[in-house]
């Protein structure tokens, strides 16, 4: 059986895949494989990969289910980047990293707006978020040139030491190639292996309000309000409940207790 990947290439399914998968939802060895199992009748060759995660997504209890949709998740705090940029910012203070958001530094020939700004242990380093939102896209060579092309501007009146490129896709070939050669940070979906975006998440437990089974006119309200992550909700329960009527308010907040507790 092969089955359609979002860029449109085929590939052989690999079960193990789909295991690993559900595996990082927060299963238990036992029950990926029986879920897996309980998919298996609607298989077919020349299914999307889109269609198979629905599968395995509705046969999930409601908050693994959430977790194991975190890839779409993110891309839902589009169409802009800038609660992308913050989720970063976030995790980034999560490994113990001093972190400044959005930034307006002064390079050796005009001035950029930065992502974020990372420090530690003495040493700094400008971080280039990259976000997409359209399924199957992948970081191109033009913005890791982009990337380092503002580093070499800003090293030397900023201190910075090394240029980080973070994104919520993978990286097209040519990217890790060329970041290996430069020396520049790579953070993508399952790139690094040991320390891909979505792991990163998962240490930190960091988690974009968008994984949360509301509705997304009340995810789009939270947004615009700088609520990104889940316990955006929990430490500003009173703000939100201002901004919705009060049983919506207090079904989201529980939305995201229980969704915090179940991940734990």
């Amino acid at each position: 059986m092969r089955v359609v990947k979002r860029s449109g290439e085929t590939e052989e399914f690999d079960p193990a895949k789909a295991i690993n998968a559900i595996l990082r939802a927060g299963t238990t060895p036992e029950q990926a494989q029986a879920i897996l199992e309980s998919v298996k009748p609607y298989l077919y060759d020349g299914m999307t990969t889109e269609e198979l995660y629905r599968r395995i997504r509705a046969a999930l209890p409601t908050p693994k289910a959430e977790k194991f949709s975190l890839k779409k998740s993110i891309m839902l705090l589009g169409p802009e980047g800038h609660a992308f940029e913050t989720l970063m910012g976030r995790v980034f203070e999560q490994m113990g990293y001093q972190v400044l958001v959005r930034q307006t530094l002064k390079g050796k020939c005009v001035s950029h707006e930065v992502d974020v700004v990372i420090v530690k242990d003495g040493r700094k380093a400008i971080v280039e978020c990259k976000f997409h939102n359209a399924l199957g896209t992948k970081s191109s060579i033009q913005e890791a040139l982009y990337t380092w092309g503002r580093f070499l501007d800003l090293k030397d009146g900023n201190g910075a030491d090394k240029p980080w490129l973070v994104t919520n896709t993978k990286f097209s070939s040519d990217v890790v190639r060329y970041a290996n050669c430069m020396g520049m940070h790579l953070i993508g979906w399952k790139y690094p292996e040991d320390g891909g975006l979505e792991k990163l998440i998962d240490e930190a437990r960091i988690y974009p309000i968008t994984v949360l089974d509301i509705r997304r006119s009340e995810q789009r309200t939270l947004l615009c309000h700088d609520f990104v992550i889940c316990r955006d909700v929990l430490e500003r329960r009173s703000e939100l409940l201002s901004l919705f009527p009060r049983e919506a308010g207090e079904r989201i907040i529980r939305k995201a207790e229980e969704f915090l507790r179940n991940v734990r």
